[in-house]
């Protein structure tokens, strides 16, 4: 599937500023990121949980019922890892409701990607992480590759600064659609010193994507 045609002629490759992509061509990615997970890739039981959270705070019980039916789990234990396939069918069961409530996919994306991360920033890893920084948003992004790597076995991240304020970031064979880690990407620098954050992502292969980030 390329990039820049992924879908009847819809391109997904120009971002979230070319505005939301019709429902079925989400839902064909997602089906094309189920198929592509291998029983190798896996992710820890704190972002599954954080995700399951998110649901509940976005939507409701009922959703996230709808998801543990999905997954086939009712816990995660924090540091254990999981098949990534679960999130993704977690993300595959919500993204109706939350698109319907928050007015795009794209949009409940973000919201999920933005939630869920403050399970992992409310735990001692991202306690430290947060610390480390010491509200400074430059270093923050510079420590984010080491969250990914304690979080998934997949994934490779590359960081490529473009001044003090802004940086393209990269991902290789990374299964959460980019609109999620624009999201994670918001969440985290809120909490620094940053203002006026952006985060524009962009589709550049079946799992690649990379995130134009900027701040003041």
């Amino acid at each position: 599937m390329e990039a820049d045609a992924i879908d009847e002629g819809y391109n997904m490759s120009t971002g979230a500023e070319s505005g939301p992509l019709p429902p079925d061509v989400w839902a064909r990615d997602l089906a094309r990121r189920l198929e592509l997970a291998t029983p190798e890739d896996s992710v820890r039981g704190m972002f599954l949980r954080g995700m399951l959270e998110s649901v509940r705070e976005l939507g409701d019980e009922a959703l996230v019922q709808r998801c543990l039916e999905a997954c086939g789990h009712e816990n995660f234990v924090d540091f254990f890892s999981y098949p990534t396939a679960l999130e993704l069918r977690i993300i595959s069961v919500a993204m109706e409701p939350l698109a319907a409530r928050y007015g795009s996919f794209e949009e409940g994306l973000r919201m999920l990607g933005r939630h869920a991360v403050n399970v992992f920033l409310c735990s001692h890893a991202g306690r430290m992480l947060l610390m480390v920084a010491g509200g400074n948003p430059k270093m923050l992004v510079t420590s984010a590759p080491t969250c990914y790597r304690f979080g998934a076995s997949y994934g490779q991240h590359h960081l490529q600064w473009m001044g003090q304020t802004r940086c393209l970031w990269s991902m290789k064979r990374e299964f959460k659609p980019y609109p999620y880690q624009e999201g994670v990407f918001m969440a985290f620098l809120e909490k620094t010193s940053a203002r006026k954050v952006r985060v524009v992502g962009r589709k550049t292969g079946d799992l690649d994507s990379e995130l134009d980030i900027s701040w003041e």
